[in-house]
């Protein structure tokens, strides 16, 4: 990389992945001693530098606002997310000129947020997450089915006595009372997403007033210069939501590693130093806690850390609730 940083030369883009979206991929098996020999290289390493984030956006954005008012709103007034999806839309009007032209053009020409959506699209993407949930739900239930009678039939086994006989019937259907109590609280939840409508009309209204805030701070005539409309600041707040990493007074969109799908497994990429004492984002083949060799053809993959998130705040942030959702209704 011409800035800085590393991509291990068999990672490639495609979207030849499990879930068909662009993902990150092995072409070529990436064995044990490779990932060993890493080091603090990883397989991509992206330079703090290069974290496209809130305090690049002040630095890039405020300095072409005319009125101290301004500056000092942009920086003081507008969150970090309005401020990154600034910076981008910004950089994204520049089109050949901009710096961030490579990473702009591996981004997808509409982000995935249902509240972006309008329509047929948006009636197909509700229909589609319900077919999800109530699937789901089904898998939960059978799941905990199997599970109560398992152990219900564990512990007749184990404390078997022809003098308890009321016991057992107890067990049994405290077993069955469990399951069912399972299976009601995951067809709430499927039922729930049927009501996930109202909830994209919310978020959208919630996204149309930051980016006119965020227009506001910027000025009409700034704004013009800039090639910064509603629209424009819109796509970028999408962006922005589904892909930002990073945390505390640091968030914004990581190039390259931000293209890799979500697992629950994996880790998400860390902040290290690298052998000069540089700040990088590192992601390598980490799952469940151990280094994972990737055969030919297999995603490298990033956790989202969606585990404490419910499957509608997930699916209004990134189009898709990820497996490790718990299924509660919403």
């Amino acid at each position: 990389m011409a800035h800085g940083g590393f991509v291990h030369s068999s990672i490639v883009i495609t979207s030849a992945t499990q879930c068909g979206s662009r993902g990150l991929v092995a072409a070529e098996d990436i064995g044990l001693a490779a990932l060993e020999s890493g080091g603090s290289s990883g397989l991509v390493v992206v330079p703090k530098h290069l974290h496209l984030n809130n305090g690049a956006a002040v630095a890039a954005v405020a300095p072409h606002l005319g009125a101290a008012e301004r500056r000092r709103a942009f920086e003081e007034q507008l969150g970090q997310l309005q401020q990154v999806a600034c910076l981008l839309a910004v950089e994204r009007a520049k089109g050949a000129d901009s710096f961030w032209r490579p990473y702009i053009r591996t981004l997808p020409a509409a982000p995935p947020n249902p509240w972006l959506m309008h329509g047929p699209g948006l009636a197909e993407a509700l229909e589609q997450v319900a077919e999800q949930g109530h699937a789901a739900a089904a898998a939960a239930a059978e799941a905990a089915q199997v599970a109560a009678a398992a152990a219900a039939a564990s512990t007749l086994f184990d404390d078997w006595d022809e003098d308890r006989d009321g016991w057992r019937e107890e067990s049994t259907a405290a077993a069955a009372e469990g399951a069912a109590a399972a299976a009601a609280a995951a067809a709430a939840a499927a039922t729930g997403r049927g009501g996930w409508g109202p909830a994209v009309e919310a978020a959208r209204a919630r996204y149309m007033r930051l980016a006119d805030e965020a227009l506001e701070v910027l000025g009409g005539r700034e704004a013009a210069a800039l090639g910064v409309d509603r629209e424009g600041l819109l796509w970028a707040l999408g962006m922005v939501v589904s892909r930002s990493l990073g945390s505390g007074r640091s968030s914004g969109l990581l190039p390259y590693v931000d293209m890799a799908n979500h697992d629950p497994h994996v880790r998400p990429p860390l902040m290290m130093l690298d052998e000069r004492d540089q700040v990088v984002f590192a992601l390598t083949s980490i799952r469940d806690g151990e280094l994972a060799p990737l055969a030919a053809g297999q995603e490298l993959f990033i956790n989202y850390g969606a585990e404490d998130m419910t499957p509608l705040k997930a699916w209004l942030k990134w189009g898709f609730v990820p497996d490790c959702c718990s299924p509660q209704p919403q």
